[in-house]
Formats: structure tokens, sequence, C-alpha cells
């Protein structure tokens, strides 16, 4: 349909706030009864939502706003055929995305208000902020110091912004690992056991987590707070030991989490906190997936009965695995939130390819084991320079799938993406190839070009290998070049650009060392003349990451991602200057294209 138009005085009132808030960026209006061309029916059946269009006319009957909002997305996409009844039916009471605004990147309240829009219309109901300090706290102004840390107004508007779309935002934080960029200020040296891990037992610890509970409490609506504590390996192993002398982990872990836990009840907030470490205890390996580990029933005990357990597991391609690890949660007395993950970490752009093989069997464990709560996770690691936008194609894959289409037809998904995500489907999937490379290799933008030729290229048949690697990226660059002015959900500028940089880096690595261990000079000559070109490309690739990531997030972490460009292109006029002198005779050897890579 090209046109909503909904009737203020029939409508439900939840729904009201939520189609005037969508009509600032989709054709919906409200209008008077006789121009009315879609209505509402709140109906009884838990998860189940049908569109029955006749003629030029729908209706939604709906058991939640999501999925009267995901109903809506499905009339601008065209997804609900005329004079058909289209239904979906989700068990999930809870379907929500976790942004990581703690990895370099923090994302505009803007830009923010673009994504819960695009999100609503999706079918999600509840959004998490991953800030590990990245927001201020008074009387603490180390907290996202130089980091783009959120204000208390700003965490307010997003919070206010979402709660018109229906959607719920929990603060997700942490209140014992993962603090490095708050612990390394010597202002918290009273509270510090490790470089990333708060003082167990220490007073001023708690003092400084109530406080901060304190800030989330007023600054979301929410009764639900995620409090972290995953991967604290170290736990109790550096001033902790030094002060105490040893204490098994488990203990420790619960002493600290009941006190928490505590503090939460005290502001009538529910806690969350990542499982992980009681699995990562209970085995040798410290591997949160290892099939060996016990927790004692001693430790379960101890667990506070109001704390929540997030599962979360983003590397697992087969069903069984999340049966089984669901069922070990259910065993410690816990109904699981499950946090799959849209793969966004450690990748230039959106991994499709990875996303459907983890998160797909995840969603169909979830549906078998009937889990009430699920979480997609995107995460920033190593300086989040994917575009986040990018997977905008994951989350749509994933709630179709969260919907109870257990096979998403690509044609339905692309029709509901062009209408709420403005863009081509297709052209995401597609630019997911930039990972979709196979023989072990994984694309480094940040590797030295003067090392990487001989680290990637220095045995038998590498050349051709690096050949091969480098046409796959000018073929991918070669199709998304068309796509270049896509940039709603996710910068194609950028996907081609990162594309067309890899194909001439790595054609030019190749026939680098190629030449260079033939000592063919008159290769090396016109490998010379290439380098100007090289460099240029790569200042091209840097501006259309800055462009994209000043569209979305604060400008706080730009220069870590700069650096790297900057060191690349530095690393380049080296290779020139090398490649010069050892043409004319000035030195007698490239050192670090001699190196010969230990296990050849």
């Amino acid at each position: 349909m090209k046109h909503l138009y909904w009737n203020i005085k029939t409508t439900p009132t939840p729904l009201r706030t939520m189609l005037n808030t969508l009509s600032a960026t989709y054709p919906i209006s409200k209008t008077d009864e006789a121009t009315t061309n879609v209505t509402f029916i709140k109906n009884s059946e838990i998860g189940l939502c049908e569109v029955i269009r006749k003629g030029v006319k729908a209706e939604i009957s709906y058991s939640t706003p999501a999925q009267a909002c995901r109903a809506v997305g499905a009339l601008l996409g065209n997804v609900a055929k005329p004079n058909q009844t289209t239904s979906e039916e989700t068990p999930f009471t809870m379907l929500g995305i976790m942004l990581d605004c703690s990895r370099n990147a923090v994302m505009t309240v803007d830009h923010t208000k673009v994504w819960l829009q695009k999100l609503a219309l999706l079918g999600y109901n509840t959004v998490m902020l991953y800030t590990e300090e990245t927001y201020e706290l008074p009387g603490e102004p180390w907290f996202g110091y130089k980091r783009g840390a959120y204000s208390a107004q700003e965490l307010k508007a997003i919070d206010n912004y979402a709660n018109k779309l229906n959607i719920e935002i929990i603060p997700c934080i942490q209140t014992l690992g993962h603090l490095e960029h708050l612990l390394k200020h010597k202002a918290y040296n009273d509270i510090k056991d490790t470089s990333s891990v708060m003082l167990v037992g220490e007073k001023k610890t708690y003092e400084l987590i109530e406080k901060i509970i304190i800030h989330w409490k007023k600054s979301c609506r929410t009764n639900r707070i995620h409090i972290g504590m995953d991967e604290t390996h170290d736990l109790g192993l550096g001033r902790y030991l030094d002060k105490n002398g040893f204490k098994d982990g488990f203990t420790l872990f619960n002493e600290h989490l009941t006190k928490v836990v505590e503090i939460c009840k005290r502001h009538d907030l529910k806690p969350i906190i990542w499982s992980d470490m009681y699995f990562r205890l209970g085995c040798n390996s410290r591997d949160y997936y290892d099939t060996t580990t016990v927790i004692p029933k001693s430790v379960i005990k101890k667990i506070p009965a109001e704390t929540e357990l997030v599962y979360w597991d983003y590397y697992h391609k087969d069903k069984a695995f999340y049966l089984d690890w669901i069922e070990r949660h259910r065993k410690m007395g816990k109904e699981p939130l499950m946090a799959s993950g849209i793969w966004t970490w450690n990748k230039y752009w959106y991994d499709h390819e990875l996303t459907v093989d983890t998160a797909g069997p995840c969603i169909d464990a979830c549906y078998e084991s009937k889990l009430k709560e699920l979480l997609f996770t995107q995460w920033g690691d190593n300086g989040a320079y994917c575009d986040h936008d990018s997977a905008f194609a994951g989350m749509t894959y994933c709630a179709d799938k969260a919907y109870g289409n257990k096979v998403p037809d690509p044609n339905e998904l692309s029709k509901r993406f062009l209408a709420i995500c403005k863009g081509s489907y297709e052209a995401h999937i597609l630019a997911s190839g930039i990972h979709n490379f196979t023989d072990g290799f994984f694309p480094n933008m940040w590797e030295d070009p003067i090392f990487e030729s001989n680290l990637r290229a220095h045995s038998k048949n590498q050349s051709t290998k690096m050949k091969k690697v480098a046409n796959h990226y000018k073929q991918l660059a070669k199709k998304l070049k068309r796509y270049r002015h896509d940039n709603h959900a996710g910068s194609l500028s950028h996907a081609y650009q990162l594309a067309h940089t890899f194909a001439l880096r790595y054609e030019l690595a190749a026939d680098l060392f190629h030449a260079y261990k033939r000592k063919d000079k008159v290769a090396l000559r016109k490998i010379l003349r290439r380098i100007p070109k090289m460099i240029e490309t790569v200042g091209m690739c840097e501006l259309t990451f800055r462009t994209m990531w000043m569209s979305h997030n604060k400008p706080e972490g730009l220069e870590t991602i700069q650096a790297r460009f900057g060191m690349l292109e530095v690393r380049y006029r080296e290779l020139e200057r090398r490649l010069a002198e050892y043409l004319d005779g000035s030195i007698k050897k490239i050192a670090e294209l001699e190196y010969k890579h230990p296990e050849r």
C-alpha cells in the first residue's frame, strides 16, 4: 500500500503516538473515518498477528503493539498481499537488539531515533545500549572522558522517543569487569582489582555502583537493568589477592553479585547478568562452551533469585548445542534470556553468511525450547569500524525468523527492507561478500603493507592465491558500483570503496612479492608507479568511512580509525621510498620482504 490512513477515533490508544511518530518519515497519516484504509483490532491470541486485505483496505489484528507495528511495515512493503490474510506468530515477548556504544563508536541521539523507527517497523520491542562507562555520571568527570559519553538529557531523550514507539530501553552496563577505560584513571585506584575488574568487597566499589544504578534509574522508565559481569577472567587475582588472599571464583562472584542485586532491589530494578562466568569457573579450560563444565549445586543456591541470566552465544552452527546450553541454564533454576549475534564485530560490513549460520539455528532452538526472550547483539570489537547500519539486513532477516518464517523468503525480505530501510536488500547482502572468501583468508585493512606481501605470499603458489583474492574484490567492486548512492541503511559508497581498495591492495601485494622474489627490476619499476594510486585509493576509503561515521556517531572515536588509515598511507609512502632506493642501488635489499614465515 502506497499510503496508510488510520482513524484517530477508532485506533487503540497505545498505537496512536506510535503511528504519529512514524508519520514523520513514512507515508502514514491520521484521517477521518471516511478515508481510513487501515484499521486495528486488538486480539487475545498471544503472539498472533494477522493482516487482512480486502480491496483497498486492510485490517490488522494484533496482540502486542510491536506486532501491530510490524504489520504496518508489511503493508508499507506490500508483503501483506491484496485480498489475502497474512499471518505471523511469535513466541517471543521480548525481541530486542543490543548496540555496542563502548568500543569507540557512540551513536548520536538523532541517528538512534532513526534506528528506533526502523526497529519498530521490523517488529522489535527492546533495545539495549551497551555502555561500559560511556555515559556522564554526576561528580565523576572521568566517566566517558573523551569517549563521547551520553548525557543524562540524551539518555532521557532516547528513552522518551523509544517509548513513543512502544520500545523498551534497558540499560546495559558493567558493574564488575570490562571497565579498563575507567580503571586506568588514578581516581579509581581504590576500587581497582586488575586493569579491567573492580575490587570486590571494597566499600567504595559499592558506593560507585549505587551511584551508577541511581543514575540509570532516573534516565530510563524500565524496571530492568543489565549489570553485565561477563568475562572477568582475572577476578580476585590482582589487588584483591594482595589484600585478602586467594578466594575461589564462584564464591567471590556470588558475593559481589549479591551486593549489587541488593542495590538494584533498593531502587526497584530487576537485574540481568551475562551467564558465562558460572560456566567458565566450572571447568579447567575457562571456556564458556566447555561441555565438561560443572556448576556446583552449592554455587547455584547462592545465585540471587532475582537475577536473570543471559545465555550469549554467537558461534555455534548446530541447533543441538543451543538446546543443550538452554537446558543447562534451566537446570540452574533460571529461564535464560537468549542473546544471539548479528555479526558486526571485527568486520568491515555486516556478515550475512555468518549471521545466518549462527543466529539461524539459535532462533530455531529458541522456538523448540519455547524461550520467551531473544536478543541480538551487535558488538564493535577492535574499534567499531563496521558500518552498523549495514546490519539492518541482518535485523530484517532475524526478525522474519523470529516471527515464524522458518526459511525467510528473499523476495519478501527485499520488499520489507526497501519500504522500511529505504535500500536494496540484495545489494547489502552482496556487500557482505567482503568477508566471504575461503581458504582461511581474512581481509585486514590495517596490516602493514610491506610486511603483508611476505606473510601472505611467501610460499608456493601464494602469489597466485593473492591474485585470486584480488580478483574476488575486483568483481565485487564492479557489482557494487551501481549501488554507490544507496546509503540509507548502510553506506554502499563505503562498501564499494572497501572492495575497490582491497582489490588494488592485494593485487599490488601479489605482484610485489612475485617480482621481488625474482629480482625483476623491470616489474618492480612498474609497481613503483602504481603506489601513488594505491595511496590515493586508501585516502578515498578513509573519506567514505569518515562520511559514514559522522552521519551516525559522535566524533569521538573516529581518530582511532583515522590513525590506522594514516599509518597505512605512510607505510605505502615508505614502500615507495624503499623500492626507489632498491632500484637505484642505494640499498641491496628490502629487509621486510626477506623474511620467511617460520611455518613455511
